[in-house]
């Protein structure tokens, strides 16, 4: 895994992220979040990771990229969004054309099973919603109850 992208001082990426910590009841029986945040790439970078207890969901907000996933690539810009397993090996890079991002990675128990009925149904590690609205705003809302005290946060 490439840390110097978690980095907020990295020479690749300039971030907010923040890492999220989940009570017991939360991580055995709910889904819940483990990190959430957003970059901007400052060079072109790759991403690789495999064996992450997780799943990643991002939206790019401008610039294009490409996500290797699952032995298919993908060629991302401006409104796609992804949402894979990383549980299986995956990189992501950025091109010339610098991206900036905002993504959350969270997890549950139950969410494997989740994720292969949304395949099953015709669910695509990257889709193209017509409005990324209301995604940009769930992912805002998450980073700001994530750095909230809110004792019901977890919920």
């Amino acid at each position: 895994m490439d840390q110097e992208l978690f980095n907020p001082q990295s020479s690749s990426v300039s971030s907010s992220r923040i890492i999220y910590t989940p009570s017991t009841f939360a991580g055995t029986s709910l889904l819940h979040l483990q990190e959430v945040g957003s970059l901007q790439a400052v060079h072109p970078h790759v991403s690789q990771r495999e064996d992450l207890v997780s799943f990643l969901c991002f939206i790019v907000l401008s610039g294009e990229g490409e996500l290797s996933y699952e032995e298919q690539t993908y060629q991302l810009g401006q409104g796609d969004c992804v949402f894979i397993d990383c549980r299986k090996a995956y990189s992501h890079s950025t091109s010339d054309n610098l991206w900036s991002l905002q993504w959350c990675h969270f997890y549950a128990p139950s969410l494997p099973a989740v994720y292969e009925k949304y395949k099953e149904r015709g669910g695509r590690p990257v889709f193209h919603p017509d409005d990324i609205a209301s995604f940009t705003s769930l992912l805002s809302d998450l980073y700001n109850l994530a750095s909230s005290s809110d004792y019901i946060r977890d919920m």
